[in-house]
């Protein structure tokens, strides 16, 4: 096909609707080469106009389009957009990025709407964007197969450690991406689903350069990752842009701090607050104040509790405020924890050292009543799971809920008047003592 012939063809397709075509009149304009096409509808008693298509037809003279206005880059085939500009309207248009669609009443001559609507020109611009997108997205994954490839060639046997465990779990994961197409990779429940096709490949070359450093060094920094994959100036910043992100997801992947893997310096330390009894092989610390932990310590130590209650709250300070009610935590037998917002791969692995390594048979959950709030005490309940423990959601209103479902009920109801902090139903020391004991 020519190129008119794939440009009638596209209005055909993308913005004609059920039963209609486009009229063999054409009226042109010999000046812009825009041309009106009519949509008409026949039937079987019947054929009338119904709207008229307004657009430019110099198809064989757009050759290879310039990047138009960055607004255009967001249309899409379906779009119907109302422009106020008349003059850019215009500009558009002749230029080939849009077209002009107008519809008309059933007598077939009074203007019903009139919109904008993606252009061929466009449609070709962005086409042949996606197929670029795709073959650069095709060459990233098979530069990740071939590293993938030789590493598996080179690598020595490993004892069965620990981390070797580990390593072996995270190798199986990259060579179960390595074998998978670019729209299997995209669809993949392994990554963030906002993650785009090259983060997705980024992060398993990172994965990759992770365990090929862990491998053979007991430690190592940040740093050294990417420093040691690439072998080249600029290397070791390779990661830098999604560090957070791929850090917790690598962690994700091995059920394991990054740090127990080797990585003693994420450029950044993780602070656990809680207050309560917690023991460990290096450090003791008595009910009372407030105290940390870091991620690291957590890392490589195990720790325990002698408290029967567990108090998991969202903010820190709902934390301080149970701290400083004199003997609260002692005499209660609790132990509290601020898991600071959306629950982190340091504070679960503490979590779940306390539930398994503790007498503690209720958990007492809080957060605040928001779309995050319930979000968050998900978090906390999948995160003390390991056991079958009485579990108990805080409420706005001083009740205590002991059932997933009922609290998912009741949130949703609240949330349809109002959000709340949890400083703003704090409640005090005969309140608390109360939801330990009901």
């Amino acid at each position: 096909m020519n190129g008119q012939e794939l440009l009638f063809k596209y209005l055909e397709h993308y913005i004609l609707r059920d039963g209609e075509e486009l009229s063999s009149e054409i009226n042109s304009d010999s000046l812009t080469s825009i041309i009106d096409v009519s949509i008409v509808k026949r039937t079987a008693r019947t054929y009338r106009q119904v709207g008229v298509l307004t657009l430019a037809t110099d198809v064989n003279h757009w050759g290879d389009a310039p990047v138009p206005d960055p607004d255009l880059l967001k249309w899409r085939p379906g779009r119907r957009a109302a422009l106020q500009n008349e003059k850019q309207a215009f500009e558009w248009l002749q230029a080939g990025w849009i077209i002009k669609e107008m519809r008309l009443k059933r007598d077939g001559k009074t203007t019903d709407k009139v919109c904008y609507r993606m252009g061929y020109r466009l449609f070709t611009l962005l086409q042949k964007r996606m197929e670029q997108e795709k073959a650069e997205h095709k060459r990233l994954l098979e530069n990740f197969r071939l590293g993938a490839e030789q590493w598996k060639e080179r690598r020595t046997k490993e004892t069965q450690n620990e981390r070797a465990v580990l390593l072996s779990l995270l190798q199986s994961r990259l060579i179960t991406h390595c074998c998978q197409a670019i729209e299997e990779l995209e669809g993949s429940d392994g990554f963030p689903a906002k993650w785009s096709t090259v983060k997705r490949i980024q992060f398993l070359h990172f994965v990759l350069a992770f365990v090929q450093v862990s491998s053979h060094q007991d430690v190592f920094d940040w740093k050294e990752i990417g420093a040691q994959y690439y072998g080249e100036i600029g290397g070791s910043k390779a990661f830098d842009m999604h560090k957070g992100e791929f850090i917790h997801n690598l962690e994700l992947w091995a059920g394991q701090l990054s740090a127990s893997l080797g990585l003693i310096s994420p450029g950044q330390i993780t602070p656990i607050y809680f207050a309560g009894h917690l023991e460990g092989r290096w450090s003791v610390h008595q009910p009372g104040p407030v105290h940390a932990l870091t991620d690291l310590a957590v890392a490589q130590d195990q720790y325990h509790t002698r408290a029967s209650t567990l108090w998991l709250v969202e903010n820190r300070g709902i934390l301080t405020r149970l701290a400083a009610e004199r003997d609260f935590t002692g005499k209660s037998d609790c132990m509290i924890i601020s898991v600071d917002g959306h629950i982190r791969s340091s504070h679960r692995t503490l979590v779940h050292q306390l539930v398994s390594n503790s007498p503690i048979n209720q958990v007492l959950i809080w957060s605040d009543y928001d779309e995050d709030g319930l979000c968050i005490a998900k978090e906390m309940m999948e995160a003390v799971s390991a056991r079958k423990l009485t579990l108990k959601w805080v409420c706005h209103d001083h009740e205590i809920i002991t059932d997933w479902t009922d609290y998912q009920r009741y949130m949703k109801r609240l949330l349809q008047d109002k959000s709340l902090e949890q400083e703003q139903v704090l409640g005090g020391y005969e309140d608390w003592n109360k939801w330990i004991s009901r």
